[in-house]
């Protein structure tokens, strides 16, 4: 009886171990089929796989022409021609658990950028960064800004008829009127709506010295629509077409900012405020007003802006076209960072990848890098506001841009991977109609 007992217990000690066993496995192949990524694109050609292990299995729920492999425990896909299929993965065979979507897409390339850029979120326009109190001659608060209506975050497109383009042009008029006793008409932009306002503008007593001056305003705190200074991290050589920043720009409270007819200019950078732990460094940098325009900036989105440029950018340091990366291309190691940290002179710095994140498309955080490059860690001790859109390049191909820093560890940051902002950029799909209509802006 005891040698039955202890082989029975033997027995379920055994069948326990198998069921977690094998429930450990399924969870983690469940795990992994879970973190792959939802978009695959490969070229010509290329091939993709992955462990699928015992429990999973992989149907072409499409019928594609790609040729798809499962055997082993190891799925392989594989295509000669331009296409796509929908992989259905699928737990025991029967329970759907993840769908990967693999498109055969042709090759790109675009030329590296590396440039520094100022950013006009709007070619003309002033944006009401506040709108205030004014005491008028008769010792009254007035607030004629806010009472007609206008607030922080509109932009001034116009005003009494006339396109707002300096804040000495504003002063100008709001005393024109104001003299003559009349209200101002304004016009301004909110959310890509325009919207008329009247303002009355308000006598207000200013000392100068020993005599007093009357002046008129509106109770208003306004800035230049420069998102500031960042990077430009590629152009199509033939269609012209851009890609910079590699994050959305954003305002204040973190929420996207409407460009209206936006810019890009080139940059001079006069100096570098270096980094610190829990202080991020910063290129400075001035807009350099004799080359004017470089292009227009079409949309601002989570992975960049995006438009046509008028011309090539001069001081590359690339000059010719290199492969944009697929995803499933790049790997953790060493690569070159190209950005500008003096004047106009694009430079390569040494840098390594840390590690490739090809599914996390949603916050465009696809690599971690670290700067490698003793000579950039000495100027600016690690990445710095403005190079954002710094392109990343290894094995020759464009693999990623700059996009963020660690706020606690400034030579380590966080990347976007070049073949997201290619398809942002709408690279993949302009036309020969596109094109053409795109010579005309040049």
């Amino acid at each position: 009886m005891g040698r039955a007992g202890s082989y029975r217990r033997f027995v379920r000690r055994l069948s326990f171990m198998l069921v977690f066993l094998m429930v450990f496995s399924v969870g983690s192949q469940v795990r992994a089929a879970l973190s792959l990524p939802a978009q695959v694109r490969l070229l010509p050609g290329q091939e993709w796989g992955t462990d699928l292990g015992r429990w999973l299995t992989a149907v072409d729920v499409s019928a594609s022409r790609l040729l798809v492999e499962a055997a082993g425990g190891g799925l392989r896909v594989r295509g000669e021609e331009l296409g796509s299929a929908r992989l259905q993965l699928r737990l025991f065979g029967l329970l759907p658990l993840r769908s990967v979507q693999v498109s055969v897409v042709p090759a790109l390339s675009v030329v590296p950028g590396g440039q520094a850029i100022g950013v006009l979120i709007s070619s003309h326009g002033l944006v009401v960064s506040q709108t205030t109190r004014v005491v008028d001659v008769d010792g009254v608060v007035r607030q004629p800004a806010r009472d007609a209506g206008l607030a922080a975050g509109d932009m001034i497109v116009e005003m009494a008829g006339v396109t707002v383009r300096s804040v000495d042009q504003v002063h100008e008029i709001v005393d024109r009127f104001g003299r003559r006793g009349e209200p101002v008409p304004v016009t301004v932009v909110r959310d890509g709506a325009r919207l008329r306002r009247v303002v009355h503008p308000a006598a207000v007593a200013v000392r100068d010295g020993e005599a007093v001056r009357v002046e008129y305003r509106l109770g208003l705190r306004l800035e230049n629509p420069a998102a500031g200074v960042g990077t430009l991290t590629f152009y199509d050589p033939e269609a012209l077409r851009f890609g910079g920043l590699g994050h959305m720009i954003t305002d204040g409270s973190n929420r996207p900012v409407q460009v209206h007819d936006g810019r890009i200019v080139e940059a001079v950078i006069r100096g570098v405020q270096q980094g610190a732990r829990g202080f991020p460094g910063e290129k400075i940098g001035v807009f350099d007003g004799r080359r004017g325009e470089m292009g227009v900036i079409e949309k601002n989105t989570r992975y960049g802006i995006y438009g046509v440029l008028f011309e090539p950018p001069r001081h590359g340091y690339v000059t010719g076209p290199v492969p944009v990366a697929l995803a499933h291309e790049v790997r953790p190691g060493d690569a070159e960072m190209l950005t500008v940290i003096e004047g106009q002179r694009v430079e390569s710095f040494a840098v390594r990848i840390l590690q490739v994140h090809p599914n996390r498309r949603a916050d465009g955080r696809g690599l971690v890098i670290e700067i490698a490059d003793p000579r950039l860690l000495e100027a600016t001790r690690g990445i710095v506001q403005g190079m954002s859109g710094s392109p990343i390049l290894q094995d020759g191909k464009l693999v990623g841009a700059v996009t963020h820093v660690f706020v606690n560890d400034p030579r380590r940051g966080y990347g976007i991977l070049a073949e997201w902002m290619a398809y942002e950029a709408e690279i993949f799909s302009m036309n020969s109609e596109i094109r053409e209509e795109t010579k005309l802006l040049r």
